[in-house]
């Protein structure tokens, strides 16, 4: 099933994509494969499917296509039919994968469910491990504007889903969404793009929305004010195609006292920070490059986010600062990554603290 679904997928590229060079402009991982019509003719090759874990999957390729043909969704394909072919080395995504594990088992997880609640908030997985009072502060918030609304930690699976492990992540999801539908959850309120992604294409039965949507109607959690410092705001590429989550994270900035000035690459056409697809596990290097890029762009200018991964591989080149930062006051401008067993024990120190 997974071979004829492939092939489909790569017919269509070959019948449609027309090599205009605008997808392979601005993408390194094209520039060295072709145009997805080279990639698409080259078939269902084992070396073919493999050379797909080189990309981020992040969709700029989609973004730029005068087709409307959607490049990384053929790719995806190619990494699903690598995985089912066994031409995978899961060792090499080794540690990404026990992230994942990690953050889904029972030590991290967390049901804070009120007496008649229908939305609860999923922060996801990065910021509860690089911000865990904001966290608490963000969900006092929400339930200051409507007492119900509950709190969920878990993991949605994006890792499994972005590595082609469909089994992985169908397990993992419809545990997650299974709970959820359980307890009588309808709505999402979502800190991390990634989440929100794979939320709304897996959990139709859900409403999902990001937090930031809900927070931009209410003063922001802080009286700080900022002189009117200019910063400027890294879309993640998860969110690529949320309009409504940049403006309101444009807003919410904004509301702060910040000035706003857009990078080059932002919106539809943001770049990946190079966390993407796990392409680091094949490609060394590719954080580094990628987030340079990012950083030249920047220019100097405080990189404000609303993906806490983001933030950890931007901070090495750039000063970061996540969205929630300024909304609780923090202000963390800062070029030095959280070190992994720290965000285990801010994830536990979430897990156990009394957040009502």
């Amino acid at each position: 099933m997974q071979h004829e679904t492939t092939v489909a997928a790569m017919s269509e590229m070959a019948a449609s994509c027309t090599s205009c060079g605008e997808c392979v402009r601005p993408c390194s991982f094209l520039q060295q494969q072709g145009t997805p019509l080279t990639i698409a003719e080259q078939g269902t090759t084992d070396s073919n499917l493999v050379s797909a874990y080189a990309c981020s999957l992040c969709g700029l390729c989609d973004a730029v296509c005068p087709e409307r043909l959607s490049p990384s969704a053929m790719l995806l394909n190619m990494r699903q039919e690598a995985v089912t072919l066994g031409l995978v080395d899961l060792k090499t995504y080794a540690p990404w994968l026990k992230y994942e594990k990690m953050g889904a088992s029972p030590i991290f997880q967390r049901d804070l469910i009120p007496a008649g609640c229908s939305a609860v908030f999923f922060p996801g997985c990065s910021l509860p491990g690089t911000r865990p009072d904001a966290v608490r502060e963000l969900f006092k918030r929400l339930q200051a504007i409507d007492p119900t609304t509950g709190l969920v930690l878990d993991c949605c699976g994006k890792i499994s889903h972005d590595l082609g492990l469909t089994e992985r992540f169908t397990s993992l999801f419809d545990r997650l969404s299974t709970r959820l539908a359980n307890i009588g959850i309808t709505r999402i309120l979502t800190a991390c793009p990634g989440c929100s992604k794979i939320l709304r294409k897996y959990g139709k039965q859900f409403e999902v929305v990001s937090v930031y949507e809900v927070l931009v109607a209410s003063a922001p959690l802080s009286d700080f004010q900022n002189q009117n410092r200019v910063v400027t705001i890294h879309d993640p590429c998860p969110a690529r195609f949320d309009q409504s989550q940049q403006q309101a994270v444009r807003q919410l900035v904004k509301q702060c006292g910040y000035q706003v000035e857009e990078l080059p690459s932002h919106g539809q056409t943001t770049r990946c920070c190079g966390q993407g697809g796990m392409v680091e596990g094949c490609v060394s290097g590719t954080v580094k490059q990628e987030s340079r890029i990012i950083a030249t762009e920047a220019a100097g200018r405080t990189v404000v986010s609303s993906c806490a991964a983001c933030c950890e591989t931007l901070s090495d080149s750039t000063p970061t600062a996540h969205i929630v930062d300024l909304l609780t006051g923090t202000e963390a401008f800062t070029t030095r990554p959280v070190s992994s067993l720290k965000r285990w024990l801010n994830r536990l120190k979430l897990r156990f603290a009394r957040l009502t």
